[in-house]
C-alpha cells in the first residue's frame, strides 16, 4: 500500500496560514512610528538648546547629466549667443522634449493595440476532483472516486482584437491630441526662455549702469571734497563745507554699494534664466549701441486677433479641448460589444493521486496530453454598477472644463497683449522724455559746479545738482531697458518670440 498523501483541504489551510502571518509581519514592519506629541518631529530630534528640530539629513541626489557650457574667456557674448546657450543647455527645455517623446509614445501604445498580441503562459496548481460511484450489491458497496494532485499547464496564448466599434479610434485620438499639447508645450517653453533670458539681459544692463553711475557719482564726489578742500586751504572755504562734501561722498559710497549690489543680483538672475550655474563667469555684451524699436502696431484690435491664435499656450489648451471630447467618445464606446479571435496551444502535465473509498489502499497516475483552442470571442458590457455612467459624466465635466479654460486663456491672451502693448508705448514715451531730463540736468550741474568755483553757489546747491543728473541719468538708463523688455513682453505675448534672431 502506498503513503497516503495530504488532502487538498489541509494544503489550502497551510496557504492561508502562511499568508496570513506573512501580512501581519508586512504590517508590523511598515507602521510608521511617530511620537506622541504632534508638534515632536519623528525622531525627536533637538537642538543644543532644546528647541525642537525640523531639519532633514542630506539627500543622495543623482549626479547631474547636464554638462556646463563651454564659455571663451575674454570673449563678449551678445543677447542671441546667450540665448542659444540657453537653449541647449536650460533644463526646463529639455524636460519639455521629454515629456513631448512621452507623449509621442502614448501613440505607439495605442496603435499596438490593433495588432495582435502573442503570450506565453505557465500554470501551475494544485487540483481536486470528486465524484460518487455506484457499488455492486451485495458486491462492491457504492463509494466515491477522488484525485488529488498537481498539474502544470504551459501553452501560447493568442489574442487579436478585431472590432470594437470606435474605442481604439477614440484612445488613439486622445494620444494624439495629447502628443500635439505636449509639442506645442515643448516651442512654448523655448519662448519663454527666449523671453525670460532677454528680460533678464536687459535687467542686468540697467543695473550695470545704474552701478557704473553710481561709482562715477563716487568720483565726482571725492572730486568734490577735494575742491572743498583746497579751497578751506585758501582761505575762501569754511570746515562745514569739508564735512558736508565728506557726507556727500559717503553718501555717494553707499549708494554704490547698493548698484553693485543689484548689479550681482541680475547678473544671477540672468545666468538662472539660462540654466546656468549663478558664479558662471562669462563677459556680457552691453545695450549702449542697440536701437530701440521704432515701429509699434497702431491697430491694436488686429494685433489681438491675429497673435492669439499664435499662442501656444492657446494651441496647447484648444489640444486640451480636442483631447478631452475624444475622451468623451472613449466613454461612450466601451459602452458597445467587442469581437475578438482567439487561441492557445499547450500541453498538461500532471500527476494524481486516486482515492477510492470502495478499495483500500491509494494508486498514482501521471499525464501528459496536449490541448489547444481557437475561436471567436464576443464581449458584451452587462452591469458594471453604475462604472460607465459615472465616467461618462466624468469625461464630460472635463470637456467643459477644457472649453472654460480656453475661454479663461483667450482672455487673458487679449489682457497680456493689451498690457505688453500699452507698456511698450509708455516705455517709449519715457526714454524720449528721459533723454531731456539727462540734458537739462547736466547742463544745470555743469552750470552750478561752474559758479561753486567761483564762489557763486554752495555746496548743497552742487549737491543737488549732481544727485538729479545721476537720477536722471538713471532713469534714462532704466528707460531704455524697459523698453527694450517691452518689446521683448509684446512679442512674447503675440507669440512672435519665436528664435534668438527676434529678440529686440
Amino acid at each position: 500500500m502506498m503513503q497516503a498523501a495530504p488532502r487538498i483541504t489541509d494544503l489550502r489551510i497551510t496557504v492561508l496560514t502562511l499568508l496570513t502571518l506573512a501580512l501581519l509581519a508586512a504590517c508590523s514592519e511598515g507602521t510608521v512610528r511617530t511620537s506622541s506629541d504632534p508638534a515632536s518631529p519623528v525622531g525627536d530630534r533637538r537642538t543644543d538648546t532644546g528647541a525642537a528640530d525640523f531639519g532633514l539629513d542630506p539627500a543622495t541626489l543623482p549626479p547631474g547629466t547636464l554638462d556646463p557650457p563651454r564659455v571663451q574667456a575674454g570673449r563678449t557674448y551678445s543677447l542671441p549667443e546667450l540665448i542659444d546657450i540657453a537653449q541647449r543647455t536650460n533644463p526646463a527645455t529639455q524636460a519639455a522634449w521629454y515629456r513631448a517623446r512621452a507623449a509621442a509614445a502614448g501613440v505607439g501604445v495605442v496603435e499596438a493595440t490593433y495588432l495582435p498580441q502573442i503570450s506565453a503562459n505557465v500554470l501551475a496548481g494544485g487540483v481536486q476532483t470528486s465524484a460518487p460511484r455506484g457499488g455492486v450489491p451485495g458486491v462492491v458497496p457504492a463509494g466515491r472516486l477522488t484525485a488529488t494532485g498537481a498539474t502544470v499547464v504551459p501553452n501560447i496564448a493568442f489574442e487579436w482584437l478585431l472590432f470594437d466599434f470606435g474605442r481604439r479610434d477614440a484612445a488613439r485620438q486622445v494620444a494624439i491630441e495629447a502628443t500635439t499639447g505636449a509639442n506645442i508645450a515643448f516651442q512654448g517653453k523655448h519662448q519663454q526662455v527666449i523671453f525670460e533670458v532677454t528680460a533678464a539681459f536687459y535687467r542686468y544692463n540697467a543695473a550695470r549702469a545704474d552701478a557704473r553711475i553710481a561709482r562715477e557719482r563716487v568720483t565726482d564726489a571725492q572730486t568734490l571734497r577735494q575742491i572743498a578742500t583746497a579751497r578751506r586751504s585758501e582761505g575762501l572755504g569754511t570746515e562745514v563745507d569739508v564735512a558736508q562734501t565728506r557726507q556727500i561722498e559717503a553718501r555717494a559710497v553707499f549708494d554704490r554699494t547698493l548698484a553693485e549690489n543689484r548689479e550681482r543680483d541680475t547678473r544671477a538672475q540672468l545666468m538662472r534664466a539660462m540654466g546656468l550655474a549663478p558664479n558662471t563667469q562669462m563677459r556680457v555684451a552691453d545695450i549702449q549701441g542697440r536701437r530701440l524699436p521704432r515701429n509699434v502696431p497702431r491697430d491694436l484690435d488686429r494685433l489681438i486677433e491675429a497673435s492669439v491664435a499664435r499662442r501656444p499656450d492657446i494651441q496647447a489648451a484648444l489640444a486640451a479641448v480636442r483631447a478631452a471630447d475624444a475622451g468623451v467618445d472613449l466613454v461612450d464606446a466601451e459602452r458597445r460589444p467587442r469581437v475578438l479571435a482567439v487561441g492557445e496551444a499547450g500541453r498538461s502535465f500532471g500527476r494524481l493521486t486516486l482515492d477510492d473509498s470502495r478499495i483500500p489502499g491509494q494508486t498514482s497516475l501521471s499525464s501528459s496530453r496536449p490541448q489547444s483552442a481557437i475561436g471567436v470571442m464576443l464581449s458584451v458590457p452587462v452591469m458594471d454598477g453604475g462604472l460607465r455612467t459615472a465616467r461618462r459624466e466624468q469625461a464630460m465635466a472635463r470637456a467643459a472644463a477644457a472649453e472654460r479654460d480656453l475661454e479663461v486663456l483667450r482672455n487673458l491672451a487679449a489682457t497680456e497683449i493689451v498690457e505688453a502693448y500699452d507698456l511698450l508705448q509708455t516705455s517709449l514715451s519715457g526714454f524720449a522724455a528721459a533723454g531731456t531730463l539727462v540734458e537739462a540736468a547736466e547742463e544745470t550741474w555743469k552750470a552750478v559746479l561752474g559758479f561753486y568755483e567761483n564762489g557763486l553757489a554752495s555746496l548743497t546747491e552742487v549737491s543737488v545738482a549732481k544727485t538729479a543728473f545721476n537720477d536722471a541719468q538713471r532713469i534714462r538708463a532704466d528707460a531704455r531697458s524697459n523698453a527694450f523688455i517691452a518689446a521683448a513682453a509684446l512679442a512674447f505675448s503675440t507669440g512672435d518670440l519665436t528664435s534668438r534672431d527676434r529678440a529686440p
